[in-house]
């Protein structure tokens, strides 16, 4: 028996691939977009829970495959939406990272 749209996308967002959130986050970032809704522009990755794409993409940006400028973008929930937020595209503040801002701090 065959499977439905609805059912491949389902599957697929269960599966586990590696890399997938570094690989998603660096396409992201390639684009200059400042900001993108993970659901709406992965339907790969609209099964999985908001937490779960939440810690994903937070750990995909401490990788070192990441691309230049992942620190710069932050992960935030609003109700069941996962966004990704790149605070160095243009018209964006640019705020500072945890790291520069505990330097400053000190």
């Amino acid at each position: 028996m065959g499977l439905t749209a609805e059912q491949a996308l389902e599957l697929l967002g269960s599966a586990r691939k590696k890399g997938v959130y570094v690989e998603k986050l660096n396409e992201f970032l390639s684009t200059g977009q400042a900001g993108v809704s993970v659901k709406e522009e992965w339907s790969e990755l609209a099964g999985k829970k908001t937490q779960t794409l939440k810690q994903g993409f937070d750990a995909a940006r401490e990788k070192k495959e990441a691309a230049d400028g992942a620190d710069k973008v932050r992960v935030v929930v609003n109700e069941e939406q996962v966004y990704l937020v790149n605070l160095a595209a243009p018209g964006m503040i640019d705020e500072p990272t945890e790291a520069e801002a505990e330097v400053v701090a000190a």
